[in-house]
């Protein structure tokens, strides 16, 4: 009991913390683990290209690297369509499908 009452013991065993700020440092915390997206040169995109390019033409399994804010997804299956307008391609699972930004594509491998 004596601790508390000696230097800055009784403001120590005091603290609280209300939600809103605990809320905050959560998020701050959370939004300082954020990643900042790799720029891929020429060759790079090169190899993406081709890969999703043999995935099309042959109807073959392409591993896609997609580019998240925290943590990177690999996704696997067959490109089945290219929208070169809205730069996205669609990738076909067993039972589901996902459309891909070219953007979000850090590496390709066939």
């Amino acid at each position: 009991m004596g601790k508390k009452l000696e230097g800055n013991g009784l403001y120590e065993s005091s603290r609280m913390i209300i939600p809103e700020h605990r809320a905050a440092i959560l998020r701050q915390e959370y939004e300082s683990n954020r990643r900042v997206k790799p720029i891929l040169d020429e060759q790079q995109w090169e190899i993406v290209e081709q890969a999703i390019a043999e995935s099309v033409r042959e109807h073959v399994t392409v591993t896609l690297q997609v580019f998240g804010n925290f943590e990177n997804r690999e996704l696997s299956g067959i490109v089945n369509i290219v929208n070169t307008f809205r730069r996205e391609v669609k990738l076909c699972f067993e039972n589901d499908w996902e459309w891909i930004k070219f953007e979000d594509i850090i590496e390709a491998e066939v």
